[in-house]
């Protein structure tokens, strides 16, 4: 399955995506493919379909804008960031392992 270019890579060669139910390892692929609840719900105008417009490319990987700086993106000011950004984190389940299914081999 082809991924979208997004902008930020600098041409970088991305990592393959981790099987199912192990470590990201900050590919993107989940949020390339399509964005998430959260993002089509907070974000204004986001698209239902196509890459997430939170992704955030930072030391060579990717990064969730939602969770790194959700007030950014909801045009809100950056204060609440951590606290917001947590609980996002947690409905996300960010840390428990890649959730995005497996391409067909």
């Amino acid at each position: 399955m082809a991924i979208p270019l997004i902008d930020g890579t600098r041409g970088a060669r991305l990592l393959l995506k981790p099987r199912l139910g192990l470590p990201c390892n900050g590919r993107g692929y989940c949020c390339a493919t399509e964005p998430c609840g959260i993002a089509r719900e907070f974000i204004p105008h986001h698209p239902e379909e196509g890459p997430c417009l939170a992704m955030e490319f930072d030391a060579g990987r990717f990064v969730c804008g939602m969770i790194r700086r959700p007030g950014h993106y909801m045009g809100l000011p950056d204060w609440a960031d951590a606290h917001m950004g947590g609980l996002f984190a947690d409905a996300l389940g960010a840390g428990r392992g890649c959730d995005a299914d497996d391409p067909a081999d």
